[in-house]
């Protein structure tokens, strides 16, 4: 009896399938892209991103290969990348003195912010920026600080009111009349054996000085215009005609709403003023004394 015998040889087709269903596959993945340039430019943190070319596309290729009873699959994946441009503009981080008024910073050359020197507590002037982007309030000036500054009629030093300038630093309107004492020796002078005596330690304005009496003695009332107080001035006389006219004249100036500086003037003229040349005591001659003068 004849045996017949089938001897199978296997391939090397990748694509052949063997009984027992195994399968061999190769997978393959190519990807492709651009690069991605990011300039950074513009305001500090403003990123804008700009994206340009295809969308990803992903192609899968499959392919069997192989004798009969095995399968050989390869799989090719090409990826076309996205063309992604991402830049970020404005400026870079700002430096004090670059005149922009920043975060953190008071002033920045003219750029103050809408500040004064009113908002920081001054009654006036001009407000600076010193280097450092903090405030130069050197030009600024304040009431009481004994400088008369721009906006200021007078600056005695203080606020207080009353005393010829008020808290705003403005002249205060203030009445001259009064009693004024004379600082240091009374006024004193004679002639003619006392026919004439003076010996003054005050004097009175009345009518805003338009009359000025003095006392103890007063030769005579003397008159002038009204003066104020307390940068006013005044120059008042008055005469006794005779023999010997005599005159008398007060003048002077105002320092403060209480004290006054000036000269008191004696005049004589006239024949009789030698006193008939001595026969009744010494000639009356012109006098002049300096006066300070407070109430």
């Amino acid at each position: 009896m004849a045996v017949l015998v089938l001897i199978g040889c296997s391939g090397d087709d990748p694509g052949a399938t063997t009984d027992s269903g195994t399968s061999t596959g190769t997978s393959t993945s190519t990807s492709t892209g651009e690069t991605t340039d990011t300039p950074t430019t513009g305001e500090p943190g403003t990123t804008t991103t700009t994206t340009t070319g295809e969308p990803v596309t992903t192609t899968t290729n499959p392919t069997t290969t192989g004798e009969p009873g095995t399968t050989t699959t390869t799989t090719s994946t090409t990826t076309t990348g996205v063309d992604s441009t991402s830049t970020t503009t404005g400026r870079p981080m700002t430096a004090c003195g670059d005149g922009i008024l920043d975060p953190g910073e008071l002033c920045d050359g003219d750029q103050l912010g809408g500040e004064s020197c009113e908002s920081q507590g001054f009654d006036g002037g001009e407000l600076g920026c010193l280097d450092t982007c903090e405030f130069d309030t050197q030009n600024c000036s304040a009431c009481g600080d004994g400088n008369v500054d721009a906006g200021e009629g007078c600056d005695d030093g203080n606020v207080d009111a009353g005393d010829g300038c008020d808290a705003e630093c403005q002249v205060e309107a203030c009445d001259p009349d009064g009693l004024y004492t004379i600082e240091g020796a009374p006024i004193a002078y004679s002639c003619c054996n006392a026919l004439v005596s003076v010996n003054i330690t005050a004097f009175t304005f009345s009518g805003d000085g338009a009359t000025i009496v003095s006392s103890p003695s007063n030769p005579i009332g003397m008159t002038g215009d009204a003066t104020m107080c307390p940068d006013g001035d005044f120059a008042n006389e008055g005469s006794i005609a005779g023999g010997c006219t005599e005159t008398y004249a007060l003048e002077g100036d105002f320092v403060d709403k209480d004290t006054w500086s000036g000269t008191y003037r004696l005049t004589f003229t006239g024949n009789q003023c030698s006193c008939f040349n001595g026969m009744l005591g010494a000639p009356c001659v012109n006098q002049m004394f300096p006066i300070t003068a407070k109430r």
